[in-house]
């Protein structure tokens, strides 16, 4: 007989992974939990030193007693507008660092966590990855590149336009300075769940483009002072994967 039992999620439980990138993380914040990662976000902005004190607790029972006392109403002024799309983006850079350990619940249908908000969550990414399996609907795990010197907020707006008919499921990007650090960014501001590669690794792109479905550069030049942003364009020719450089004019 089949258990009636819906699969469940906690949202506590200890299943560390790699969130966004800081000015002393350049691969990526550790997060032990979700709610370290969610609940350290409502800080982001307002309280930087208590911010990196909620990532950094270590005992459950005790991160449990921190959270529970923490006042609402000291939080970023943008909480409700954004909580959604945060948790949204914790919750897949944690699937998919966990896919294994994450199957019989996350990528069950009907898995509750006991927080009915995260639970909204939880079903809109399930049926996310249920819609990727019908032609046309895809995922998009778009890979971003580019020159190594490229720090202008104005970028945003080239990823703007990039991404107006159709936001990535996934942006992929290394830890190099430049265009990389200011994708980090862009990805942070919208909550737009990230993969960090490591650059110095030999084979860094073949790794960016064994799940990336579009790469996009932005250089000053036709070559950029990025090896690796060339190199990605030369494979995704070769792969027959959608790719384009923009032209950066500062």
């Amino acid at each position: 007989m089949e258990s009636s039992t819906s699969p469940s999620y906690d949202p506590y439980a200890f299943l560390p992974f790699v969130a966004y990138r800081s000015l002393d993380r350049s691969e990526g914040e550790f997060c032990y939990s979700l709610m370290h990662f969610v609940e350290s976000e409502k800080f982001r902005g307002v309280d930087e030193s208590y911010r990196q004190f909620l990532l950094k607790q270590d005992d459950r029972d005790d991160f449990l007693l921190e959270t529970g006392a923490i006042d609402q109403g000291g939080v970023r002024q943008d909480w409700v507008q954004v909580r959604f799309a945060l948790i949204r983006a914790g919750m897949w850079m944690q699937l998919v660092q966990h896919q294994d350990h994450l199957r019989e619940s996350l990528l069950q249908a009907g898995c509750e966590t006991g927080v009915p908000l995260i639970d909204q969550v939880a079903a809109d990414i399930y049926e996310r990855l249920m819609k990727a399996h019908e032609p046309g609907n895809e995922l998009r795990r778009v890979v971003l590149a580019g020159d190594l010197g490229v720090i202008d907020a104005e970028i945003f707006k080239t990823f703007d336009h990039l991404f107006q008919n159709r936001m990535p499921d996934e942006i992929y990007v290394s830890d190099e300075p430049g265009v990389a650090e200011m994708v980090h960014k862009y990805a942070l501001a919208r909550y737009i769940p990230l993969r960090v590669f490591t650059s110095a690794d030999q084979d860094c792109a073949d790794q960016m483009l064994a799940k990336g479905t579009h790469v996009f550069t932005i250089s000053v030049e036709a070559e950029s002072d990025s090896s690796l942003a060339n190199r990605l364009l030369q494979l995704a020719a070769e792969q027959g994967k959608v790719f384009h450089r923009f032209p950066w004019v500062s």
